[in-house]
C-alpha cells in the first residue's frame, strides 16, 4: 500500500492527514523527553477532526463546560473513525486519541498539521485551533512522506497571553499548574484564586476565543458534533443522581471522562461566583459523602463562604 492511499484511506473520514515516518517523530521526540512508541511500527498517520465554535450560557439550574465537549464525545468518535478503516487493514495498527502517553502536537507539527502556537495549541491556516488530533502507527513501510507545508507562526501577538486569567502563558514558557484547563479538571484541592477564576464546568476557552488565527474558524459541524440537548448539566442532577444513573443521563459527553465528582468540585466554584445559595444543602449533604480531601475540603470552604451569603 503507497502512502498517498494511506493518505485518501483516512482523508474520508478526517480533515487533515499526515503521513510520516515514525523514526522522524522519535527523534525528535527524545530531543524533547518525550514519550516514544513501545512498538517499531515503521509509519505514523497523524489525523485531525474539526470541531465548531458555539457558546452556550450557563445559568443558576444549568452550568456548561468548555465548547469542545459539546455534541457526542470526540474520543469515542475519533476512535470510531480510526476503527472503520483500521479493521480493513491485513497489517498490525495502534492508535491513540488523547489520552496516551506519545505527544500528538508533536506529531501534528512534525506532518504540517500545523503550527505549536504560544497557547499550547497546534493552529492550522484552515480550521484555527478548532481540531481534535489522534494518530495511528501502522506496521508498514512508507514509499514516501506526506506532509502539509507550514509558513505560519504566531509572530508578535501576544492576545492569549495577555487574555490567560491565570498567567499560565507567558512568552516562551508556560506554567501546566496554572491553567485552568489543567487545574479544574486536577483531583486536588482549590486554592482561593483558583475558585475565584474558574468560569466553566471543565476546561477553558479563553485562548482560543481571543486568538486572531480563529476569526471565522470554527463553523465546520460534523454530524457527529452536532448539540445533544446533553450540553447543559443540571445542578440538582449533579448533586442527587448516582454517578452511574448521572453517566447514563449524559452519555457519551467528553466532559464525563473524569467523573462526576470533578464536575462538582468544579460546580461548587460556579455557585460561589454566582453567590447562588440554593443548594447549600445539597452541597452539605455532599461533603459528609465524599470523603476526598480534594473534593471535601474545597467544598467546606465554599459551603461556609455561601452561608455568609445566605445570612
Amino acid at each position: 500500500m503507497k502512502s498517498i492511499e494511506i493518505k485518501n484511506i483516512f482523508k474520508k473520514e478526517f480533515d487533515l492527514v499526515g503521513v510520516i515516518h515514525t523514526k522522524e517523530y522519535i527523534e525528535k521526540a527524545k530531543l524533547m523527553n518525550k514519550a516514544i512508541p513501545d512498538k517499531k511500527f515503521p509509519t505514523m498517520v497523524v489525523l485531525a477532526l474539526a470541531y465548531p465554535k458555539r457558546m452556550i450560557k450557563q445559568n443558576h439550574t444549568h452550568l456548561v463546560a468548555s465548547f469542545y465537549t459539546f455534541g457526542k464525545d470526540y474520543h469515542l468518535v475519533m476512535k470510531e473513525k480510526i476503527q472503520s478503516i483500521c479493521d480493513h487493514f491485513d497489517f498490525a495498527y495502534e492508535y491513540g486519541v488523547d489520552n496516551h502517553p506519545l505527544d500528538e502536537r508533536l506529531a501534528a507539527s512534525i506532518a504540517g498539521l500545523g503550527y505549536f502556537a504560544k497557547n499550547q495549541l497546534i493552529i492550522n491556516k484552515d480550521y484555527g485551533s478548532y481540531i481534535f488530533l489522534a494518530y495511528v502507527l501502522l506496521d508498514i513501510k512508507l514509499d514516501q512522506e506526506i506532509k502539509y507545508l507550514i509558513d505560519d507562526d504566531c509572530k508578535d501577538c501576544t492576545k492569549c497571553i495577555e487574555a490567560c486569567p491565570t498567567n499560565a502563558l507567558q512568552e516562551g514558557s508556560y506554567i501546566q499548574e496554572r491553567c485552568m484547563s489543567h487545574y479544574n479538571q486536577s483531583k486536588k484541592i482549590l486554592s482561593e484564586e483558583e475558585i475565584k477564576k474558574n468560569y466553566t464546568l471543565f476546561g477553558c476557552d479563553i485562548c482560543q476565543m481571543v486568538c486572531p488565527k480563529n476569526i471565522k474558524k470554527g463553523q465546520i459541524v460534523h454530524p457527529e458534533f452536532e448539540l445533544s440537548n446533553k450540553e447543559k448539566v443540571s445542578i440538582e442532577d449533579l448533586f442527587t443522581l448516582s454517578q452511574k444513573d448521572f453517566n447514563q443521563k449524559y452519555n457519551d459527553m467528553a466532559y464525563l471522562w473524569k467523573g462526576k465528582t470533578i464536575l462538582m468540585r468544579n460546580a461548587l466554584t460556579l455557585l460561589h461566583n454566582q453567590k447562588n445559595t440554593s443548594y447549600n444543602h445539597l452541597i452539605e449533604k455532599s461533603i459528609s459523602k465524599f470523603n476526598m480531601p480534594w473534593y471535601k475540603e474545597t467544598a467546606e470552604h465554599i459551603l461556609k463562604e455561601l452561608k455568609k451569603v445566605e445570612n
